[in-house]
């Protein structure tokens, strides 16, 4: 087990309380350019392709507000929706491992342990020591960010950040760099990194 923290490789053997997490979501390329430019046909057809996370009264609500309010933050909260890790103050950190690992393409498997998590990813595993408060789901998730950062990083939608549930992404680092060159403002603006300091308001 690798902490953290220390630093240090230490054994531990699976049992039947692990929680495995083993199907990648993946984020479609158009649906990557969708988010930073796109018409209300645009809008439109997102939702068609994604018909089934979106109900009938959604759609109109989406197609009301994209004619009549910004398509910016229309887009955006589409996304969010359809590839949004949603993450509740209140949350499981067990369960926001869960979620997170939907979207990477190996296997995740997370357990509960005294003092904090053990997580199984890429032929390692990792601890996150918890606090057992409030502090948790961000410590959670810096963890998650830690384990993954050499080929994948998360990012925080800035809208959600004043709600008591926050949206992330997981893109990985090469899709990152090339939205940043591509659409550096726009990524700026979308997105909030994951800093030491960042935490439910």
């Amino acid at each position: 087990m690798k902490d953290l923290e220390t630093g240090w490789l230490l054994i531990l053997l699976p049992n039947e309380n692990f929680d495995e997490v083993s199907v990648m979501k993946q984020i479609e390329q158009h649906d990557l350019e969708f988010l930073f430019h796109g018409s209300v046909e645009d809008i439109d057809a997102f939702l068609n392709r994604h018909s089934g996370v979106f109900s009938d009264h959604d759609r109109t609500d989406f197609l009301h507000a994209a004619r009549e309010e910004g398509l910016s933050s229309v887009r955006a909260n589409l996304f969010s929706w359809v590839y949004g890790v949603i993450v509740d103050w209140r949350e499981e950190d067990s369960e926001i491992v869960r979620l997170f690992g939907k979207f990477l393409p190996e296997e995740v498997i997370v357990e509960e342990v005294d003092g904090g998590l053990s997580l199984s990813y890429a032929g390692e595993i990792y601890s996150i020591p918890l606090t057992f408060s409030s502090n948790d789901r961000y410590i959670t998730i810096r963890g998650i960010a830690d384990i993954i950062q050499k080929q994948f990083e998360i990012r925080l939608f800035r809208d959600s950040y004043l709600s008591d549930t926050h949206v992330f992404v997981l893109l990985s680092c090469v899709q990152w760099q090339e939205l940043e060159r591509s659409h550096t403002a726009e990524v700026e603006k979308i997105f909030q990194k994951i800093t030491p300091e960042l935490d439910f308001p």
